[in-house]
Parts: C-alpha cells; sequence; structure tokens
C-alpha cells in the first residue's frame, strides 16, 4: 500500500518517544523519515478503491478513516525501513536524509518502520480478516522490497506494480459489500502495469546515478532500449485494460471520454521513449505517465460516481 510503509512498536517506550516526544530536531526528522506526503497519498488511493467498489454514499466514514490510517502507517512504515538499508547510499546521493544528516539513528528509523508496520496491521484488525492478510503481506513485501528486491532490477519494478496496484484493492475490501469488484479489479491491474511501465522509463532516465552506486536495475543490466520496449508492452496493456469497464457496462459515457484522453497521453509517452532512450527524454515520457494515470484515476471516479 503505497510505496513505503511502517507500523508497529518493536521500539517499545523508546520509538515512541522517537516519533512523539522527541525533541523538536527529532520529530521533523521522524516526519521527513516516513515521507508523510506520499503516506497522505496511499492513503487517499485507499479511499479512492472504496468509492470505485461501492457507492460513495454507502461508505461507512469509520471504515473510511481506519482504512486510510491503515495505509499512511504501513506506507510510512515502508519508507522508514527504506531509509534504513538505503543510509550508506544516502550519505552519497541524498546526505539531507535524515539518517545520513545525522537527525536520526539509524537503529531509531528501523524501530520507528517496525513500529508503524506493527500498528498498521493490528489496525485492520477493525476492517475484516481480507484487510489484514493484505496489510501482513504488503507489510512484508515492503521490509523485504527495502532489504533486498529493489536492487533485483525489473523483480523491484513488478514489486512497487503490485504495492500500487494493491491498495486501491485494499480500499475495497475495507468498504465490504463491494458492488462493482470487476472495475476494482481493472483499477488495480492498470494502476500496476502502468506503475511498472512508468518505473522502466524512470530507470532509463536514473541509469548515470544508478551505475554510480552499483544499482542493476533493468536497463542498466540489458540495455535502454530493452526496457523501453519492456516498458511500452506494459504501457499498452493499461491501454487495453482502459476501455473494459465501459464494454462491461460498469461505467458509462463520461468514463470512456476520460479515460481515452489518458490512452493519448499513454501513447503519447510511448512513442516519447521508443524515439530516444537518452535520460532527459525518459524523464519527459515519464512525466507523460505519470499525467496519463492521474486523468485515468479520475476517470474511474467520475464513472463510480456518475
Amino acid at each position: 500500500m503505497g510505496r513505503r510503509i511502517t507500523l508497529n512498536g518493536f521500539g517499545g517506550e523508546r520509538s515512541l518517544k522517537v516519533i512523539y516526544k522527541g525533541d523538536f530536531m527529532r520529530l521533523p526528522a521522524s516526519i521527513d523519515l516516513v515521507r508523510l506526503h506520499n503516506c497522505v497519498l496511499a492513503g487517499i488511493a485507499v479511499l479512492v478503491g472504496m468509492i470505485v467498489a461501492v457507492a460513495s454514499s454507502d461508505i461507512m466514514l469509520p471504515q473510511a478513516a481506519f482504512a486510510f490510517a491503515v495505509a499512511v502507517l504501513i506506507c510510512g512504515g515502508g519508507n522508514a525501513t527504506n531509509d534504513y538499508y538505503d543510509r550508506k547510499i544516502d550519505r552519497i546521493n541524498r546526505p539531507e536524509r535524515p539518517i545520513p544528516s545525522g537527525r536520526l539513528k539509524a537503529r531509531d528509523a528501523l524501530l520507528i518502520g517496525g513500529g508503524l508496520f506493527i500498528i498498521g496491521i493490528l489496525l485492520s484488525i477493525l476492517l475484516g480478516v481480507p484487510c489484514i492478510v493484505l496489510a501482513v503481506v504488503n507489510s512484508v513485501v515492503l521490509a523485504f522490497y527495502a532489504a533486498e528486491l529493489k536492487r533485483l532490477g525489473l523483480v523491484g519494478n513488478l514489486i512497487v506494480g503490485y504495492l500500487v496496484g494493491s491498495t486501491f484493492l485494499f480500499g475495497g475490501l475495507a468498504a465490504k459489500n463491494a458492488q462493482k469488484l470487476q472495475a476494482l479489479g481493472i483499477l488495480s491491474a492498470m494502476a500496476a502495469v502502468s506503475t511498472v511501465g512508468r518505473e522502466l522509463i524512470k530507470d532509463i532516465e536514473d541509469m548515470k546515478g544508478d551505475s554510480k552506486i552499483g544499482l542493476k536495475t533493468f536497463p542498466l543490466s540489458q540495455g535502454p532500449r530493452a526496457a523501453a520496449v519492456l516498458a511500452i508492452v506494459f504501457i499498452a496493456a493499461a491501454i487495453v485494460l482502459s476501455p473494459v469497464p465501459y464494454l462491461l457496462n460498469l461505467f458509462g459515457k463520461f468514463y470512456l471520454t476520460l479515460v481515452m484522453i489518458s490512452v493519448l497521453i499513454f501513447i503519447g509517452a510511448a512513442i516519447i521513449v521508443a524515439r530516444d532512450q537518452k535520460p532527459q527524454v525518459a524523464g519527459r515520457a515519464s512525466l507523460a505517465c505519470k499525467v496519463g494515470m492521474g486523468i485515468g484515476l479520475i476517470a474511474f471516479l467520475v464513472g463510480a460516481i456518475a
């Protein structure tokens, strides 16, 4: 759920002090560590999943609040854990981050991450067994991603895609009595494959920096051209899925109009990266994918509400 998440009380009073009672240097560092803005976006994605799965008027506010909190917590745990394992790399590339800058000890970051994972999982108990299972699975996946999987090239890209897609799925599971499970499944699948495509393009953009720190990304191991081709394959999968909710009469013409705009933007991104795999060009393609994903998300919201 989300790109990074952490919640649990491994640190007991010590970790709670770091989060809540720390001095004025510690508290901002803790917030910086978990990347609060990313966590909030993960929570919003869960709410979108709930809206797509059921009529907005049928959403229970307590369920929505708990689901949002679980996503924020687990995402924060993942981000904190990621910073712990990236602390050596960050000394070179991102010395302003909490650990390399000395604002937070590495051990404290790990405790915060573990504590957030645990709290998020415990809170998911209020949402039912399916949500508990997904919260546990994603917490474990996030921890392994930070420790090892992110360095395995395409495997890491696929994991990120899964995590993004599962965030919307979590929202649908939290809503219960979902009326549009097919639409929710398509949204989750589209989010997953389009994210993998964009991650591959971002890896092309970041090749120079990644090579300096020894990362084995797909474009570094197989070449930028092969990465671009594979990215286009994943983007094409998202494009193929996009009209399905309309064809199945799940959503109407408003959805179709918006999603077609998203499709055109994705096609533009694919053309850009197919023609040229220079980092700056890949950056433009990555941005186009991000815009296309945003409009596609709005299309699902409009389709669910209209």
